[in-house]
């Protein structure tokens, strides 16, 4: 398995550059062609507004409009043509939604990511970074509070006024947002549960038809580390220090969980039921295949969390290119360079091989399970080995 560097490894990494740069060395603004990021890398060459006009439904529509009602009679006919961001007028406001997402996985270094994209002066940063709208925001909205976010579109709309008066000021800026459970909600969650509104359309397919111009990052990390650093953050915090024992435990439950819902149901229910939730989360090959379906390859640039950690801004930078934003000088990558990793758990817990062997015994539970769906993550990405994380 491949080890994740340490805090103390990646500050490193942040400080040499940011030293480099002070002594005058220009910023990165180049891929190595042999990254596995460079045949990811396409600057986007046309306009929201071309793609929404040419937009064609899919032959669920019906399901996926009765489903979330209030985004498609809010949606504009036709987006502002002088902007590169998604942008109309609505009644004299001017109103934007945003034209990247950083889909996820949840403790995979989305929070990170996303804090470094907003250094950039042509991204401008909402007010929300994760307001997981397209899926928990249930349809039909249970109680109106005009003026509040109430899970609403229009209210969702709202999250994005302070980003659009600064791109009604900048023409060349985006915005954009990083809910971390939209990769993985996408057989799960539609605007709400998909098994209580009994439908089967998938959330990539709702995105499609509400923004196919979109551009999506994801980020997958060890599935193994990213369970354990969700295992510590969703602890309750007034519960004492969690044991090798109590996290052995729960892996041992977590697992029996799943085998036995799939013992008596299909896959996509137990998919769909999404649980226990973070075990569900690292089998990333699960989900990947209601993403393609829709969307084409070249609108998904996909890391991994351990190589953004090594050489972070190669990753920065590729992303900026997938994006569209220009190129930043040496100075303006210092601003990015000076930020504190963000969202970190791994001070909150020891990886260290305990005397009784039961982290040893967890994490190689885990392994066994991950195995499979690493092997067809790795397929699917062009049988690349790094997403083998080495088991």
């Amino acid at each position: 398995m491949v080890n994740e560097r340490s805090p103390r490894t990646v500050a490193v990494a942040w400080l040499i550059l940011g030293v480099r740069l002070a002594f005058g060395q220009s910023a990165t603004t180049s891929i190595d062609p042999a990254s596995y990021l460079a045949a990811q890398v396409n600057v986007p060459k046309y306009h929201v507004n071309d793609i929404w006009k040419a937009h064609t439904h899919l032959a669920n529509y019906a399901e996926i409009e009765g489903a979330a009602r209030d985004t498609f009679s809010t949606l504009p006919r036709e987006y502002e043509k002088d902007y590169r961001n998604p942008c109309w007028q609505d009644e004299g406001n001017f109103k934007c939604m945003p034209y990247f997402q950083i889909l996820g996985v949840s403790k995979s270094g989305t929070t990170d990511l996303y804090n470094r994209l907003t250094e950039h002066p042509d991204m401008v940063d909402c007010s929300w970074k994760g307001p997981h709208f397209w899926d928990e925001a249930v349809y039909p909205v249970r109680n109106r509070r005009p003026g509040r976010y109430d899970g609403s579109f229009p209210a969702y709309i709202a999250i994005f006024d302070k980003a659009a008066q600064r791109i009604k000021a900048n023409p060349a800026a985006i915005t954009g947002e990083a809910s971390s459970n939209t990769f993985t909600a996408v057989y799960s969650h539609l605007r709400g549960r998909t098994l209580t509104k009994r439908i089967n359309a998938t959330l990539s397919q709702y995105l499609w038809e509400a923004s196919p111009w979109a551009r999506y990052v994801v980020m997958f990390r060890d599935p193994v580390t990213r369970y354990r650093s969700a295992f510590f953050y969703y602890r309750a915090k007034n519960l004492p220090a969690a044991t090798d024992r109590e996290f052995l435990e729960r892996v041992t439950a977590d697992i029996s969980e799943w085998e036995a819902c799939n013992g008596a149901n299909t896959r996509l229910y137990c998919l769909k039921t999404y649980m226990p939730q973070q075990l569900v989360k690292g089998m990333y090959a699960e989900f990947l295949p209601a993403w393609l379906a829709v969307w084409p390859r070249e609108r998904l640039l996909i890391m991994r969390t351990e190589d953004y950690k090594a050489a972070p801004v190669e990753h920065v930078t590729a992303t900026i290119k997938f994006l569209g934003l220009r190129d930043l000088t040496a100075e303006e990558m210092k601003g990015i360079t000076s930020l504190a990793a963000k969202n970190t758990q791994s001070s909150k817990y020891n990886d260290t091989q305990s005397e009784s062997g039961e982290l040893a015994q967890a994490y190689q539970l885990l392994r066994d399970f991950y195995r499979p769906y690493n092997q067809r993550l790795s397929q699917a990405l062009g049988n690349d080995p790094r997403w083998l994380w080495g088991y």
